[in-house]
């Protein structure tokens, strides 16, 4: 969780920690937020989707979790105050936006301050240190289409986009390719030889 935890919440004092899952989905990161913080933590998912914000409404009503909600909310252009969120948190979102610096900034903007914040996205690599080649550029070119992303950036252009901020002390990063290459493959044979999802509908 990105060093958050259940003792975290509990040890901060506060009645009340204020969660923001940044790009919900179908709420899945909020509920295990949720369910993982306890009842001290309020956790609110946005999602552009009213059908997600309705589904993700009805998991949680099945699953007991009362103390997470969802709204339909650009991320771009959130209608929180300043300064509302306790932690933020952002699960593969990034690499749908069409404006990386705003996406960063609203979120800086809705944490409070000395608040945390954790995000795990899409990146591409540097390309200021090795140039992409022929091939690099028609990979990517089919994840945008293929997946319907407008662009990547890399991990230490997302550090510099939120360094420029001012508001955050320093931001450590991580690499993750090792440890989600497995299911980064599974959802690449799927959508290559199950795209409709009719082997998992068989299954059930």
């Amino acid at each position: 969780l990105g060093g958050i935890d259940a003792a975290a919440v509990s040890a901060s004092g506060a009645d009340e920690i204020k969660v923001l899952d940044v790009g919900c989905g179908v709420g899945g990161t909020s509920r295990y937020l949720a369910k993982n913080l306890g009842p001290k933590a309020s956790v609110t998912g946005i999602t552009l989707s009213p059908n997600q914000v309705k589904r993700a409404t009805e998991l949680a009503s099945e699953q007991g979790v009362d103390n997470a909600k969802f709204t339909v909310m650009n991320a771009l252009e959130m209608e929180f105050e300043d300064n509302s969120f306790d932690i933020v948190w952002a699960c593969e979102s990034g690499e749908h936006m069409p404006d990386k610096e705003a996406y960063i900034n609203e979120m800086m903007r809705v944490l409070k301050p000395g608040g945390k914040y954790v995000m795990a996205t899409w990146c591409q690599r540097d390309d200021r240190e090795v140039p992409f080649s022929d091939k690099d550029e028609r990979d990517l070119k089919f994840l945008y289409e293929e997946w319907t992303h407008p662009y990547f950036i890399s991990i230490e252009k997302y550090k510099e986009i939120i360094d420029a901020t001012g508001l955050m002390n320093e931001v450590t990063t991580a690499d993750w390719v090792k440890e989600t290459i497995a299911s980064w493959r599974h959802s690449i044979w799927v959508g290559v030889y199950d795209p409709r999802g009719e082997t998992a509908s068989r299954k059930k």
